[in-house]
This record gives C-alpha cells, sequence and structure tokens, in this order.
C-alpha cells in the first residue's frame, strides 16, 4: 500500500523534473546540471514507488535502514554543492575584482587623456 508521504514524494519530484527540463529547454542550465538534477528527481520517484530498494542499496554500504542511508548521503551531497557554491562565488568575486579594476585603470587613461588636451575653450555669445 503506498503510503501518502509517497505520494507527495512523487509530486514534488515529477513537478521539479518538468522544472529541469523547461530550464534546459531555455537554456537557463547546462546539459550536465540537468542530467545531475534529473537523476536526483528520477531516483526519489523510483525511491518513492518501490521503497525497498533504499533497503538494499543500504545494506550493501552498511546501514541498517534505508532511510539512515539517504540521509547521510544526502548531507553528503548538500556540503559538495555548497562547496561547488563558494568555489564558484570565489571565481567570480575574482572576476569582478578583475574587471573592476580594468574599467578604473581605463576610466583613468581616458581622463588623463582629457587632462593633457587642456580645458575647452568656451565661445561667449552676446
Amino acid at each position: 500500500m503506498i503510503k501518502p508521504i509517497q505520494v507527495i514524494a512523487i509530486i514534488i519530484a515529477v513537478i521539479l523534473l518538468v522544472k529541469v527540463i523547461l530550464r534546459l529547454k531555455n537554456k537557463k542550465m547546462s546539459i550536465n546540471e540537468f542530467i545531475f538534477w534529473s537523476a536526483i528527481w528520477v531516483i526519489l520517484i523510483l525511491l518513492s514507488i518501490f521503497p525497498q530498494i533504499s533497503d538494499r542499496i543500504a545494506n550493501l554500504f552498511g546501514f541498517g535502514r534505508g532511510l539512515d542511508f539517504f540521509i547521510v548521503s544526502s548531507i553528503l551531497l548538500i556540503f559538495y554543492l555548497i562547496f561547488r557554491i563558494i568555489s564558484k562565488l570565489e571565481e567570480m568575486d575574482a572576476k569582478i575584482a578583475k574587471l573592476a579594476r580594468s574599467i578604473s585603470l581605463k576610466e583613468l587613461k581616458d581622463n588623463s587623456k582629457k587632462v593633457k588636451k587642456g580645458p575647452k575653450k568656451l565661445k561667449y555669445q552676446k
């Protein structure tokens, strides 16, 4: 008998799988990200429909219950994703700093050219 939590998990996973497909279609996601997230949501759907699979997988890794294994693996996955996000933020921060320096130097060079030419002479109109 299927439990209400299984139905909820299936509905959420299907909705998120559709969102992933739409993001790929709109070119807001790379193919690697698409494969990763699609696999996550398909696995969630399969484990919701066939929960006994999680117990077998857990036994392979030495866990007593399937839920224990998936909680631990989910925490590890979250740490990995946080690490990737922090790495990307650091890369973006370095690129932004380099771009800001480049723009500042260009503006400084442009302003120094204007100063060398001297001010424009204004003509009075009577």
